[in-house]
């Protein structure tokens, strides 16, 4: 059974890959990948066009800020470690260990997760590291037991976030609370233009009958 398990996930991750490497022309689009391996380590892998990678480190440090390959893999590491986020149980704030870049035309971020409970039944992941180029979009998967299997869409729109509570064995998106406020801002601001007309009338007829 667990081997028909990992067997599933190899096939979904080649069709991410195969996938990715179709548009891997297309600098706007990415993924990340959670996956444990067999010594119970968990790994993170970013994948990218070099173009993405480059255009972020650029319009942030300028070319003027690297000389060497080296030069450039510290300001990604650096830049990955101001952007990218992993909470758990809405409390436990996961660390990373030093990441791996190779550099190619499909370049990748690869990093050790460190300090995963066991447990899990809340999962935030925010991932910023492309957020300033249009259209940007990381596709994110999950291929470790216990977390969601679905497939989940990173871009400017959804603040490059995932939130996501477990309820009775099922991941259910979590609304942001800013999000609700401003969804239920907007539903008063229309139930107060609709009820305008209501309000004129009322107030004209009380005026005149008083007079």
């Amino acid at each position: 059974m667990h081997y028909k398990i990992k067997k599933q996930w190899f096939f979904m991750l080649l069709m991410i890959i195969t996938s990715f490497s179709s548009h891997a022309h297309q600098p706007d689009l990415s993924t990340a990948v959670l996956s444990k391996t067999d010594t119970g380590k968990f790994i993170l892998q970013i994948t990218s066009s070099l173009s993405a990678f480059e255009g972020e480190i650029d319009y942030l440090y300028s070319k003027a800020a690297y000389k060497t390959p080296e030069d450039f893999k510290e300001l990604v590491t650096n830049h990955f470690n101001k952007n990218v986020f992993f909470i758990v149980n809405e409390r436990d704030t996961l660390k990373f260990g030093k990441p791996l870049i190779i550099l190619g035309h499909e370049s990748k971020l690869i990093v050790e997760v460190l300090n995963i409970p066991k447990d899990i039944d809340a999962f935030y992941f925010k991932n910023t590291m492309f957020k300033d180029m249009p259209h940007n979009q990381m596709a994110m998967i999950m291929l470790v037991d216990g977390f969601p299997k679905a497939q989940y869409v990173l871009e400017n729109t959804n603040e490059q976030t995932i939130q996501l509570q477990l309820e009775k064995g099922t991941w259910i998106a979590v609304e942001k609370t800013g999000l609700v406020i401003k969804k239920y801002s907007l539903i008063f601001f229309f139930l107060m233009l609709l009820m305008t007309p209501w309000f004129y009338v009322n107030y004209t007829d009380k005026k005149y009958f008083k007079i």
